[in-house]
């Protein structure tokens, strides 16, 4: 369910989908769709002051990793994510956000991340293991083990049979 909808009027637009973490309470907002009308990093940030009341100067983004809904544990995501990339475009590296549908986190910089007991965390990690297995998601991420790559040049290393 999407809050305070923007329509798209031109095909020039952005729309990227942006969703609030607050730290002091563990948790993230629901999806708000915001609509751009350049790649500018200044432009986001303006559009997310609007929709938060978050002042300009304190607030912080971060792109989602992979696809729709770029699902993170709560315990991750004010770490594990490239808060403020140095860039004044979105279409650039390390954000590449080209097309409409991006998720995009944002913060307030001044807000404290909540102390935790070993309890809470523990039972916050239940429910996130839970609720990120349910999406199909994953908690942890462990790499497949990589395969070499054999180049061969010029018919190499096929053994000439000729010479027996």
């Amino acid at each position: 369910m999407f809050i305070g909808v923007e329509k798209m009027k031109s095909m020039s637009q952005l729309a990227v989908l942006s969703r609030r973490w607050r730290p002091s309470e563990m948790k993230l907002d629901p999806f708000q769709e915001v609509v751009l009308e350049s790649s500018s990093v200044d432009e986001l940030r303006e559009k997310l002051c609007e929709i938060s009341g978050i002042p300009l100067e304190d607030i912080e983004f971060a792109k989602g990793r992979g696809t729709f809904p770029c699902d993170i544990s709560v315990l991750d995501i004010h770490q594990d994510l490239d808060w403020n990339p140095k860039v004044s475009t979105l279409n650039v590296w390390p954000l590449y956000i080209c097309d409409d549908g991006a998720v995009i986190f944002y913060r307030d910089k001044t807000e404290e991340l909540m102390e935790l007991t070993d309890e809470q965390r523990n039972e916050l990690m239940k429910k996130e293991s839970s609720r990120l297995q349910k999406t199909g998601h994953r908690v942890t991420y462990s790499p497949r083990k990589e395969k070499a790559l054999k180049i061969y040049l010029d018919g190499a290393p096929n053994k000439d049979l000729t010479q027996d």
